[in-house]
């Protein structure tokens, strides 16, 4: 009868180990689902200050939520990368609530300053984003860990355009 009791209670561990597992999966998978419907669209950068050979910048993005559900994002942070001339790493300065419709993102980082690299700018053919988000579809709700790794071709004179955008040239 004792072995009987030990065997339930193995059973009844590894069901629920099974049921927290399918829950945290199913989670990752709306938050997912989520996040596929949304569209990210740049809207402005700052820069905050220099420190050092440094500028600390902020960048600010449009979300579009196009689907009905919401997802909070705890934190994001990764690295920026423009083809292998620079190395950005970046965070999400709040966590924010992405409702349908359009949403803000900002965030903040740190360029290093290098002559020779910023004048190839221009030149740059691709950008990567690598990172972590710490994702929840309600705030108060443990938040599922999510990794992304995304690059993208940059049309010719986007980069140069946002340059002179950001120096004011225009």
């Amino acid at each position: 009868m004792k072995k009987l009791s030990i065997s339930v209670k193995i059973v009844i561990c590894l069901g629920l180990a099974l049921l927290t597992l399918s829950c945290s999966a199913s989670k990752k998978w709306k938050a997912a689902n989520i996040l596929k419907q949304c569209e990210f669209s740049f809207e402005n950068a700052n820069i905050d200050g220099f420190k050092g050979d440094s500028i600390k910048f902020s960048v600010f993005l449009n979300v579009n939520n196009k689907g009905k559900d919401s997802l909070f994002a705890q934190s994001l942070s990764g690295t920026f990368y423009l083809d292998s001339l620079f190395e950005v790493p970046f965070a999400l300065q709040n966590p924010v609530w992405l409702s349908p419709g359009n949403n803000q993102l900002s965030f903040s980082g740190a360029i290093q300053l290098n002559l020779f690299k910023i004048m190839a700018l221009p030149g740059v053919e691709t950008f990567t984003l690598q990172g972590n988000a710490l994702i929840a579809l309600k705030p108060e709700q443990k938040a599922t860990d999510m990794s992304f790794s995304q690059t993208h071709d940059i049309p010719r004179d986007f980069m140069e355009n946002q340059i002179k955008k950001l120096l004011k040239l225009d």
